[in-house]
């Protein structure tokens, strides 16, 4: 699937590899088994650029590719940085001015802040123009009130990026506006329990009568549409590299099983059956591969539905994979404490985060009613 990386992606691929080995993965079951949140692990991410590549001279496709190596070693890890990165970090990265870099982007590069991303809401999830967080301006400061769910890294985030309206509802997406707020008083988080991604933090947050100043604006008042659909491709990008690197690795580690299992004297390798499966699979890790490479090369120049191709085909085609090592695997493959197991539960995730698949098929059937099925596959 590599074999026309340059030298230098090459070299990256193998120093995230590498690191992942020696620091990832022999926490990875721990933080599974214990929802253990890996706060010192999250500083060498950031001692190493891999927290927010973005903002570590590496490109989209240069990030989709860290993104890959962590998820091989540990879904959540590669959750975490998903959120600290591409979700939190990226929205500053891109529409934040100098002192809102300096203030918080830097230090969240380090791992020294945790960052969080506030847009979905009990209400309204896939629909975040219907949003109800409420920021309302009173002698010179904003006063925010709301609830947000699903948030990960929100039990232990330091500041977070909170979009809520600054104007009627049926205004809908033309105001909305994004804030920065730290940690304080006014922030409440209550755990949710998740049965895959553990250790990643995931809360609910009220926001209790937040008071920001206009510094805290991020981008523009009502400006905050604009923010989100930006993070949003950004994201689905990145959690469409966290399928395929789940997907590589369950597949992997059936392979390995197949080789040492015997049955009625053959090693499973052997049965025509499995070895479709298998090959199969890997047809379609290949495609999956050449499409996150594609996509993520040629970002910022590419379609909303273009990158939603990507999140809707990698994720699905992902989850049927891990489905496939999980069968060849048999008991093995459902007994607590395997990676493919942990895997089996994280990758269901990446058919719902960051959009669901029916909001990416809403996407690209948009795209071809006004453009055409030509502008879709334009390369």
């Amino acid at each position: 699937m590599q074999q026309n990386l340059n030298p230098e992606d090459e070299l990256l691929i193998k120093t995230v590899r590498e690191f992942a080995i020696r620091e990832i993965e022999p926490l990875a079951e721990k933080i599974d088994r214990e929802d253990w949140y890996p706060r010192e692990l999250i500083r060498k991410l950031g001692e190493q650029g891999y927290l927010i590549p973005l903002n570590s001279n590496l490109n989209m496709f240069q990030t989709s590719l860290v993104i890959r190596e962590i998820a091989k070693a540990s879904g959540s890890v590669a959750l975490i940085q998903d959120a600290q990165g591409e979700l939190a970090g990226e929205p500053i990265r891109a529409f934040g001015n100098e002192e809102q870099k300096r203030k918080y982007l830097e230090p969240m590069s380090r791992g020294e802040l945790i960052g969080a991303f506030g847009l979905s809401e009990p209400c309204c999830g896939s629909d975040a123009a219907a949003l109800q967080t409420m920021a309302v301006k009173k002698g010179g400061e904003w006063i925010i009130n709301g609830k947000k769910m699903w948030t990960t890294q929100g039990l232990y985030a330091d500041v977070y990026i909170v979009f809520a309206r600054t104007g009627k509802p049926e205004e809908r997406e033309k105001a909305i506006t994004a804030f920065i707020v730290p940690r304080g008083s006014c922030i409440e988080t209550n755990k949710i329990e998740v049965m895959g991604f553990r250790g990643t933090g995931t809360a609910e947050v009220t926001l209790n009568e937040c008071h920001v100043g206009d510094e805290n604006i991020l981008g523009e008042v009502n400006g905050g549409w604009k923010i989100i659909k930006h993070t949003l491709n950004v994201g689905r990008i990145a959690i469409s590299a966290i399928a395929l690197g789940l997907a590589e690795r369950a597949l992997e580690e059936a392979i390995e099983w197949a080789k040492s299992r015997v049955a009625f004297g053959s090693p499973l390798i052997k049965f025509e059956g499995l070895r479709w499966y298998i090959a199969e699979s890997s047809a379609y890790l290949m495609s999956m591969f050449s499409l996150l490479e594609d996509v993520s090369s040629k970002y910022p120049n590419v379609s909303d539905a273009q990158i939603s191709s990507l999140k809707y085909v990698t994720a699905k085609e992902a989850n049927k994979i891990v489905d496939v090592a999980l069968q060849i695997m048999g008991g093995m493959g459902y007994a607590k404490g395997t990676k493919v197991e942990r895997i089996y539960r994280d990758i269901r995730l990446t058919r719902i985060g960051e959009g669901t698949d029916e909001v990416q098929l809403m996407i690209i059937s948009k795209f071809l009613e006004r453009e055409g099925i030509d502008r879709l596959l334009e390369a």
